[in-house]
């Protein structure tokens, strides 16, 4: 499970990628997040971690590859639902 700051960078990310066809600059980052570039920085390492995207530590944001766009869902009991 991703941490708020991923789960929301990743969403920026991967609507910035659609709308524009290019990653992100940092600057862009920070102004769509409201987060500091270390945040920024954490968040995307994160990501990497969980294999969300791909990304050297220390390059720019716009290097980013993103490998899996949705945030995946917990395997764990299932839920059934009650039927009326």
């Amino acid at each position: 499970m991703l941490s708020d700051n991923a789960r929301k960078l990743l969403r920026i990310m991967v609507a910035y990628r659609h709308h524009f066809g290019y990653m992100p600059p940092m600057w862009q980052l920070q102004r769509r997040s409201s987060r500091r570039p270390e945040q920024i920085r954490a968040a995307l390492q994160e990501l990497v971690d969980e294999r969300y995207i791909k990304w050297q530590p220390g390059a720019l944001p716009e290097t980013v590859v993103i490998l899996e766009a949705w945030e995946r869902e917990e395997t764990g009991p299932s839920r059934r639902r009650r039927r009326r």
